[in-house]
């Protein structure tokens, strides 16, 4: 089993917004499960805080996606994290 490289389109559409905010140098792409959720395919939910920025569940039609991204510097993290949640917690 290799490391998973593709995103359902939803998905892929919003990780590109979240490549373009400033601060944000890398989005490493996680483990992908089958599962019922109920938030829309593409939505982008902030999970943890860890060491170089944060992880986050993208969610498909599918199931979801675990994210890492990088924040550099990490003293904008908390910037990030309310662009995140403004735009998709609806």
């Amino acid at each position: 089993m290799g490391r998973h490289k593709s995103l359902d389109k939803h998905v892929k559409q919003s990780m590109n917004w979240v490549k373009k905010l400033d601060n944000v140098t890398k989005i490493v792409i996680g483990i992908s499960k089958c599962c019922r959720h109920k938030y829309p395919p593409g939505n982008i939910r902030v999970r943890i805080d860890v060491d170089a920025g944060i992880k986050v569940n993208a969610y498909s039609g599918n199931g979801v996606t675990d994210i890492f991204i990088k924040i550099d510097p990490i003293t904008e993290r908390e910037k990030i994290k309310k662009i995140i949640q403004d735009k998709f917690q609806r």
